[in-house]
């Protein structure tokens, strides 16, 4: 009897663990689905929508989804900037291809076989983490819109992140989010907003964005939309781009001791990134050499 009531257990066991895998299956594809259609996470609807495919798997994504279309300032803190686990990262990376799939319209394949090939593949683990925090900066540049950041500090040791590579891509991700806007500004030249912008970013390992230079990482390729390049060309890349926009500022409002300060402090002096500035390489050499 014993041994008949243990065999009974233990299935039930396995029988409610499978009924669990199924419905965190089930909506993910949902939420894949809902996200597709909005990948800002806004409105109110949005919100009602996803909070119906909560599972104990889910929530997190879930809670991180409604502080991106709410602008909410938690997605500064611990609660979203710590890398998540393996299982979650794979769940994000769903969403992103589930929206991908969504965008070929004529050849959209069905969503639960995207989401089943995505969760049964070996992802390369830089691209997962790297996935996450682009769904979540969307947020983080939205609060920067109205916020003064200058009194907050990202500290990189703090978010569970292995190594320099990992700590690269977050700040990557929230350099974009903030300073990414430099670019445009540059390009149409309001020199006046992209200041007012500058003094309200919040420091990087307790020190100005442009300081931190650790890039010496071994190189990958890293896949974007139906394209492969190298991660280092894409990212310094548009660090560099930034940087450009905030030293054309500078020059313009003629401060020549902050532009000294960004120029060597920051990879606009060190020749080991200048192949990866893109059409910036051969005056970054000239300047250098000067």
């Amino acid at each position: 009897m014993k041994q008949l009531f243990s065999i009974i257990l233990i299935f039930s066991t396995v029988f409610c663990y499978g009924q669990d895998e199924n419905k965190d299956f089930e909506n993910l594809v949902k939420l894949g689905e809902i996200y597709s259609k909005n990948v800002n996470a806004t409105g109110e609807q949005f919100k009602k929508s996803v909070e119906e495919l909560r599972t104990p798997a889910l929530n997190h994504i879930i809670d991180a989804l409604i502080a991106i279309g709410q602008d909410d300032e938690k997605l500064l803190t611990k609660q979203f900037l710590v890398k998540p686990d393996a299982k979650e990262l794979k769940y994000w990376y769903v969403l992103r291809e589930i929206h991908y799939n969504n965008q070929k319209k004529d050849s959209a394949r069905p969503n639960n076989i995207v989401a089943k090939e995505i969760l049964e593949q070996e992802i390369d683990e830089r691209w997962l983490l790297d996935n996450y925090y682009y769904r979540i900066r969307s947020g983080i540049g939205k609060i920067f819109n109205t916020k003064d950041l200058s009194g907050f500090n990202f500290s990189l040791d703090d978010y569970g992140l292995k190594d320099e590579t990992e700590k690269a891509i977050l700040f990557f991700a929230i350099t974009e989010a903030l300073a990414g806007r430099f670019k445009v500004l540059h390009m149409m030249k309001n020199y006046d907003k992209l200041l007012e912008f500058s003094n309200k970013l919040p420091k990087i390992n307790g020190r100005p964005y442009y300081e931190y230079t650790l890039f010496s990482f071994k190189d990958f390729e890293w896949i974007g939309y139906n394209k492969i390049e190298s991660y280092k060309e894409r990212y310094i890349g548009n660090l560099y781009s930034v940087l450009n926009g905030h030293l054309a500022a500078l020059s313009e409002k003629n401060q020549i001791p902050e532009m000294r300060v960004l120029y060597t402090k920051s990879v606009l002096s060190i020749p080991e990134y200048f192949q990866y500035s893109g059409g910036m390489r051969k005056q970054l050499q000239e300047l250098y050499n000067k």
